[in-house]
This record gives C-alpha cells, sequence and structure tokens, in this order.
C-alpha cells in the first residue's frame, strides 16, 4: 500500500497543533470530532462518545481512506478505527498520548489488542520502555512537529486591548486545566507577581469553581479561543508557562513557544530537559520558583529567545528525519 493513496487523520478533540503539522507531511485528511456541551458533566460527554462514534464510522465508510491515523486516547475511537479497518483491510496507526494520566484507558475491553494490530506512535524516547511493558510492541518515536515560523506580532491588536494586555509584558500559560498542571501553584505564582498579567487559556468552566472564584485580579481567563485569536495571544505574549507534573510528557505549550520563538518557563523534568536541552527557564513546580523564574525570562528574553530559535531548528531536523522514516515504514 502507497502513503498515497487516500489517508486521514481522526482525533477526538477540538483542534490539535500536533495534528495540524504531521497530517501534511503524510498526506493525511484531518477529521476532528467535537463538542462544546462535552466537557459539562459524565453524562454527557458519554453521550458525546456515542455522537462521535457514530460520526467516525460515517466518516470513514463515506471517505474510504486506506489508512487510518488515529488518536489514542479515548478508547471509543480506536474501536471505531479498528471496527472500520476489520471490515475493509484499511491498515490503521494509533498516535498514543500515554502516561500516568491516560493509563486508565489501555483497562479498556480489548485497547491492548487492538493497539498491537496496527502501529502504535508515542511522541516521545521516554515512553517506550513503557508501551514496551504495556503491549509487548515497540513503538515507534515521533516529537511533535513545530509549527510554520510564525510572526512575532500576529494579528492586529484589539483582541490585547480587550483583555487589557500589553504587548510582550504578560505570561501566556496554555493549559488544559488537567490534573497533571500545577495549576494552584501557578496562581500563587502570579498572586506573587501582581504587575503582572497571566492568559489562561482554554474553556473557563473546567478550571474547578473554588479556584475559578478566587483568582487573583492579574490572571485573565480567556476561555476556549479560535486559532487566529490563539495565535495572536500567543506571538505577542512576553513567554511561555508550560509545566506539567508528570514524567514523559512532551507539553504542547513548548512547540507553541518554539514556532512563535519566545521565552518559555517549563517544569523542571527529566522527560522536559531531555526534550528541549538547555533552551527554556526551568523551575521546581511552587510558587516562589515559578515566580523567580517568570522574573529571570523577563530580563534575560532577548537571550532566551535566541535559544529558543536554536531548539526549533534542531527539533524542526530530528521531526523531519522520522516523520520521514514513518512514510517510509507506511509503504512498505
Amino acid at each position: 500500500m502507497s502513503i498515497q493513496k487516500k489517508g486521514v487523520f481522526i482525533a477526538w478533540v477540538e483542534y490539535q497543533r500536533r495534528v495540524e503539522v504531521l497530517a501534511p507531511f503524510l498526506g493525511l485528511d484531518i477529521y476532528y470530532f467535537s463538542y462544546a456541551w462535552e466537557t459539562k458533566s459524565k453524562i454527557q460527554k458519554l453521550f458525546s462518545y456515542l455522537l462521535k462514534s457514530i460520526q467516525t464510522l460515517k466518516c470513514l465508510f463515506q471517505s474510504k481512506p486506506d489508512l487510518v491515523l488515529v488518536q489514542f486516547p479515548p478508547a471509543p475511537a480506536l474501536y471505531c478505527v479498528a471496527f472500520y479497518s476489520w471490515l475493509t483491510g484499511a491498515r490503521y496507526v494509533s498516535d498514543c498520548h500515554l502516561g500516568i494520566t491516560n493509563e486508565n484507558w489501555l483497562k479498556w475491553a480489548y485497547v491492548k489488542k487492538l493497539l498491537t494490530r496496527g502501529q502504535v506512535i508515542v511522541h516521545n524516547t521516554h515512553l517506550v520502555e513503557q508501551v514496551k511493558v504495556d503491549l509487548q510492541v515497540t513503538p515507534f518515536v515521533l516529537r511533535d512537529g513545530v509549527a510554520k515560523k510564525q510572526s512575532i506580532h500576529l494579528g492586529n491588536t484589539a483582541l490585547l486591548e480587550r483583555l487589557g494586555l500589553s504587548l510582550q509584558k504578560y505570561v501566556i500559560f496554555p493549559c488544559s486545566f488537567s490534573v497533571d498542571e500545577p495549576l494552584q501553584e501557578m496562581i500563587e505564582a502570579a498572586r506573587l507577581l501582581p504587575e503582572i498579567k497571566f492568559v489562561m487559556t482554554w474553556h473557563s468552566e473546567k478550571l474547578p469553581k473554588q479556584m475559578r472564584e478566587t483568582l487573583p485580579p492579574n490572571i485573565v481567563l480567556t476561555g476556549f479561543l479560535q486559532v487566529d485569536d490563539y495565535n495572536c495571544l500567543f506571538a505577542n505574549s512576553g513567554l511561555a508557562l508550560v509545566l506539567t507534573k508528570h514524567e514523559a510528557v512532551q507539553l504542547s505549550g513548548m512547540q507553541e513557544a518554539m514556532a512563535f520563538e519566545i521565552p518559555a518557563v517549563v517544569s523542571d523534568l527529566n522527560t522536559t530537559r531531555f526534550l528541549y536541552k538547555d533552551c527554556p527557564v526551568y523551575v521546581k513546580n511552587n510558587s516562589q520558583t515559578i515566580a523567580d523564574g517568570i522574573i529571570y525570562a523577563f530580563q534575560n528574553r532577548l537571550k532566551l529567545e535566541e535559544t529558543m530559535k536554536r531548539l526549533r531548528v534542531e527539533s524542526e531536523q530530528e521531526f523531519l528525519e522520522q516523520v520521514t522514516q514513518l512514510k517510509w515504514l507506511l509503504n512498505q
């Protein structure tokens, strides 16, 4: 089978930069399946899985791809793709976002068997041993690609003015309000720096109510942003704050920081140091060191911009080598 034949990328999310960057290299059409209401309760989330399953199967049987990349988790998306593959003989590849926060998905019925029937991709080498133990297969490693180089000042300043932000004077925190993020520590760090605005970009209702009601006045909640607005806020920020509690996590926010070549303050972990070398400012996940790291990053902005440019070039080269090898494997 040739990669030049019909291929699709299925992702049950609103939008993801990894998908947007990877799909064109493999000649894949992208299909997102998501609903604005699905995060409001567990019942609505389960109902969304039913609707997404129907939509995904309809999409697959109408488009008739020979190759399907599916983002895993969630498990129901994998079920749909595996069922389509079983009926049609199409090949499928699971782009796996595994780790501590996603371990429970491997306990779903037949998930491990279905993953091993197709190619398994992980986004960094620190996940390889976990997959070998869990699935008894060796996954292909493909780090996130870096988006096409973006302008330093993207979009007009109307959005910034509406949010009360000044060019390169605020911190962007591209969060998802998930359990792996040190949210309380970040909030306390913002409280220590009242003169600096912090912008949190995700569905505001997903932030725990008690946290939301006690935020310091220098934290701005944007809600979910359209791509152009998100890019505008990221490109014009002073620095990116990209935090996680867990090892073996590749940080999407760092890919954005590289794309816009702006300084980043990052959680100090084995995986982050492996992936990003000496280019960002590393901090422990406590409020004082986060605040200290932010001050240092603002004071050394020009130097850090140069290191991010270097990291961008190195990361792009690594991604290109990996995705070229993946294309060759999929052609076999």
